[in-house]
């Protein structure tokens, strides 16, 4: 299976641009993302805070190197774990009946209440990051763009 690299860079930049707007509520609030990740019951308690802080970093530099183009392979590696890690703690509060906010764009609890739906956008996510990183070429990246050489024209002549 082939892919137009037009249509892997649109969907490089989209989940790029996922992971970064999921990022800003939690950096900007992470006691109340704190409680997001307390409510899934998974994390002991000392990991918890710790998670808190320093996923939302994770989420916003893995987001960017997706969107400029940089290290593709390594971030969308990186964003595909988090993915599988978010699918699975999403998945068994769907399955315990956890009445709670996935936590995933909004660290308010009455903004977003986890459904299937948020399992099947993070399912789809998934698909994306897979896809780029089996298939992108570094076209249309940032490094390809900024230091492009520039390539001479064949005339389909051989020269003496």
């Amino acid at each position: 299976m082939i892919f137009h690299p037009a249509l892997l860079t649109v969907l490089r930049v989209a989940l790029g641009l996922v992971f970064i707007v999921a990022s800003f509520d939690k950096i900007q609030h992470p006691e109340s993302f704190a409680t997001n990740i307390a409510n899934y019951r998974l994390l002991p308690y000392r990991l918890i805070n710790v998670s808190a802080v320093v996923l939302p970093w994770i989420e916003i530099v893995t987001g960017s190197l997706l969107v400029l183009g940089l290290w593709i392979r390594a971030a969308g590696i990186l964003t595909c774990g988090m993915l599988v890690t978010f699918i699975a703690a999403i998945s068994q509060a769907l399955l315990r009946d956890l009445d709670i906010s996935c936590g995933c764009f909004s660290t308010d609890p009455a903004d977003h209440r986890m459904t299937r739906w948020t399992l099947y956008w993070n399912i789809i996510w998934l698909g994306w990051g897979m896809i780029v990183v089996r298939y992108h070429k570094l076209q249309y990246t940032l490094w390809d763009i900024l230091f492009k050489r520039s390539r001479p024209i064949r005339s389909g002549a051989l020269d003496p």
